[in-house]
């Protein structure tokens, strides 16, 4: 059995901006928030329960948008690292892109 993920230096998870919603939930009120995903392709439970809890409402056009309440929890959310961040990971993969010299001495 592999040791513990603490053990093997994975980072512990980020705490979610609302201890209310899933992690699908997230998903979907980001999708919202975007407003670049059919309806009718995202998880119609999780539109449910987004809009019990008044995060999202239905727009003039019928498509789901974000309340206030809404805006608030998905700025909340965690956002994608930068390309500043990625230093170290360019650093890393322009190495490994280097041709490998694989004549033998």
């Amino acid at each position: 059995m592999p040791p513990p993920a603490r053990e093997r230096g994975v980072p512990p998870p980020k705490e979610r901006a609302s201890p209310s919603l899933s992690e699908n939930e997230e998903v979907t009120l980001r999708r919202v928030a975007f407003g670049q995903s059919e309806v009718r392709a995202m998880r119609a439970d999780d539109l449910a329960q987004l809009r019990r809890l008044r995060l999202i409402e239905d727009g003039k056009d019928g498509r789901p948008q974000l309340t206030a309440d809404g805006k608030k929890c998905f700025d909340g959310l965690p956002r994608p690292m930068t390309l500043s961040e990625l230093k170290g990971a360019d650093d890393f993969l322009s190495t490994m892109a280097k041709p490998v010299d694989r004549t033998r001495r």
